[in-house]
C-alpha cells in the first residue's frame, strides 16, 4: 500500500517555508487568528482527503469481508429447487407419454406382422436388404443415363435435330427399359421366390411375359429408329427399279430388304409419320431389321433391361414382402427410440442442473468458518495499516504546521497567533477492531455441517428417486415385446 507522505514531501509540495516567511513578513496570519490559516487549512485539509480515501478504502474491503462472513443457515425444510424439479420431470413424462405409447403401439404392431409373416411364410433368416438404397438409385440413374446417351447416338444420325434431338427420344426409351420393364421383371423373379405354388407359377408366367414383352418393346424401337427419316422405308416410286432416278438406286441409300417391303409402310418423309411406319414395318416383319445398328439397338435394349432387373432386385429381400415389412419395423422402431431417448436426455438434464445447483449453492460451515477466519485475518492487517497510515500521516502533517509556523515567527514581526500554542492534533474517525467473536466455534461449525450435509444428501436422494421413478415409467410404457407373433384369434 501507499505509505503516508513525510513531513519535508508535504513541505516541499505547498512550498511551506517560503509562504511561511512571506507571510510573516507580511504580519500574516493576524495575532488574532482564531483557527488555522488559509496555509495550513489547506495542508490539514489535503491530509484529511488522504486518510478519508485510506479510509473508505478500508470500509470497501471491510464491507465484502462481512458479507462473506455471514454463518450459513440451517435449512432443514422443503427446497423449492428440489421440489420445482421433481414436478418438472413428472411434467414432461406426462405430456410426452401419448405420443410415446402411440409410437410404441405401433412399433409393437410392426414387430407383431414381422413376426407372423415369418411364421406363415416359413422364413427362419433375417430380411436381406441394403441398409439405404443410394447406391442402387445411383445405378439405375447411371443406366438410364448410360442408355440415353448410346440410344441417342443412334437416333441423332436419322433424325434432323441431330444428336440433341436423338437423345430426347432415347431418354423416354431408356426410362421404359430401365424403370418399368427392369422393376416389373425383378418383382416377378421375386414371386418365384414365394412358398405358394400359385405364387412362383404365376412368377415365372409372369416373367416370361416381361421377357416378351421387353423383346418386343426393343424390336419396336429397333424399327422406329429404321423408319425414321431420311432414307427408311423407301418411297413407293423408289421400290420400282424402272421408275426410280438413278441416284435413288445408289448402293448407298438402297437397303437391301427394300425389295420385301410393302409399298403402305411408307406414310411420308417427316419425323412425324415415323410412328406409322415402325408399327407398319413391325408388323409386316418383327425380326427382320434393316442392318447390324438396329440389331445392336435390341440388343442394349435387353441388356439395359436386364441389368435394371437385377439391381431392382437387389434393393430388397429375395421373399417378396419380406423386406417391406422389416423396413417398417426398423423404422417405427427408431422413431420410438429416438423419441425415447430425447425424454429420458431431458429428464437427465433437468436431474442434473438442479443437483449442479443444489451443490454450487450449498457452504460448508467448517470451510465457512475457516474462509472467515481467513478474511478476519486479512482485515485486521488492513486495520492495522489503516491506524498506522493515520498515525504516521497525522505526525507528519503536525510537522510540517510547526515548520511553517517556525519560518512564519521567524520572519514577523508581531507576536504570533494564540492557535499556535496548542499543537494541532488530528481529529480523524478511526474504525474500531474488527471483532471475530461472532464466528460460531469449531465444534458449532462441525456439528451444523453434519445437519446440512444431511440435508443436501436427503435432497440429492429426493431427486435421484424421481428421476429414476420417471425413467422407469418411460421404460416401462416403451418397452416392446420381440416375440409378439400379433396371430388374430
Amino acid at each position: 500500500m501507499t505509505p503516508a507522505p513525510t513531513a519535508s514531501s508535504l513541505v516541499e509540495r505547498f512550498k511551506l517555508k517560503e509562504r511561511g516567511r512571506e507571510r510573516g513578513q507580511d504580519g500574516q496570519p493576524q495575532s488574532s487568528q482564531p483557527t488555522l490559516d488559509n496555509v495550513e487549512m489547506e495542508v490539514v485539509g489535503y491530509c484529511d482527503d488522504l486518510y478519508a480515501k485510506r479510509r473508505n478504502e478500508y470500509h470497501r474491503h471491510r464491507s465484502a469481508l462481512e458479507e462473506r462472513l455471514q454463518p450459513p443457515p440451517a435449512d432443514h425444510g422443503a427446497d423449492p429447487l428440489v421440489e420445482n424439479t421433481c414436478k418438472e420431470m413428472r411434467d414432461a413424462v406426462a405430456e410426452e407419454r401419448p405420443d410415446l405409447s402411440r409410437a410404441t403401439r405401433e412399433a409393437q404392431s410392426a414387430i407383431g406382422e414381422v413376426n407372423r409373416f415369418r411364421l406363415e411364410q416359413g422364413r427362419n433368416a433375417d430380411a436381406d436388404y441394403p441398409e439405404s438404397r443410394m447406391w442402387h438409385w445411383g445405378i439405375l440413374v447411371a443406366l438410364v443415363v448410360l442408355e440415353s446417351l448410346i440410344n441417342g447416338l443412334f437416333f441423332g444420325a436419322n433424325v434432323e435435330g441431330g444428336l440433341l434431338a436423338g437423345t430426347s427420344y432415347a431418354v423416354l426409351i431408356s426410362v421404359v427399359n430401365v424403370v418399368v420393364l427392369g422393376w416389373v421383371l425383378a418383382a416377378m423373379v421375386r414371386e418365384i421366390q414365394h412358398r405358394k405354388g400359385k405364387r412362383r407359377i404365376g412368377g415365372m408366367a409372369g416373367m416370361g411375359a416381361v421377357v416378351v414383352v421387353a423383346v418386343f418393346w426393343n424390336l419396336f424401337v429397333a424399327h422406329y429408329r429404321e423408319a425414321l427419316p431420311y432414307d427408311y422405308p423407301p418411297a413407293p416410286d423408289t421400290l420400282s427399279p424402272a421408275a426410280a432416278p438413278p441416284t435413288a438406286q445408289s448402293p448407298a441409300t438402297q437397303s437391301p430388304q427394300a425389295d420385301s417391303l410393302p409399298e403402305s409402310c411408307w406414310h411420308g418423309p417427316d419425323e412425324s409419320d415415323a410412328d406409322q411406319e415402325a408399327l407398319c414395318l413391325f408388323r409386316a416383319s418383327p425380326f427382320g431389321l434393316g442392318g447390324f445398328y438396329s440389331y445392336m439397338l435390341l440388343l442394349i435394349g435387353l441388356a439395359m433391361c436386364a441389368a435394371a432387373a437385377m439391381d431392382w432386385f437387389k434393393t430388397d429381400d429375395p421373399y417378396p414382402g419380406y423386406g417391406k415389412r422389416e423396413r417398417h419395423r426398423r423404422k417405427t422402431e427408431d422413431r420410438l427410440e429416438q423419441d425415447r431417448r430425447e425424454l429420458l436426455a431431458d429428464l437427465n438434464e433437468l436431474h442434473d442442473d438442479a443437483a449442479r445447483r443444489l451443490r454450487n449453492d450449498f457452504r460448508d460451515p467448517v470451510q465457512a468458518r475457516q474462509l472467515a477466519l481467513s478474511d478476519y485475518t486479512k482485515l485486521h492487517a488492513r486495520h492495522t495499516d489503516l491506524w498506522g497510515f493515520a498515525r504516521d500521516l497525522a505526525k507528519s502533517c503536525s510537522g510540517a504546521l510547526d515548520i511553517y509556523r517556525n519560518a512564519n515567527r521567524e520572519a514577523r514581526s508581531t507576536p504570533e497567533p494564540q492557535v499556535w500554542h496548542t499543537p494541532w492534533v488530528a481529529d480523524w474517525d478511526l474504525p474500531e477492531q474488527p471483532d471475530s467473536s461472532s464466528l460460531m466455534s469449531e465444534a458449532e461449525a462441525e456439528e451444523r455441517s453434519r445437519q446440512m450435509h444431511a440435508v443436501l444428501e436427503e435432497r440429492e436422494r429426493q431427486l435421484r428417486d424421481v428421476h429414476d421413478e420417471c425413467c422407469e415409467l418411460v421404460n416401462e410404457f416403451t418397452r416392446l415385446d420381440p416375440h409378439d407373433k400379433a396371430v388374430p384369434a
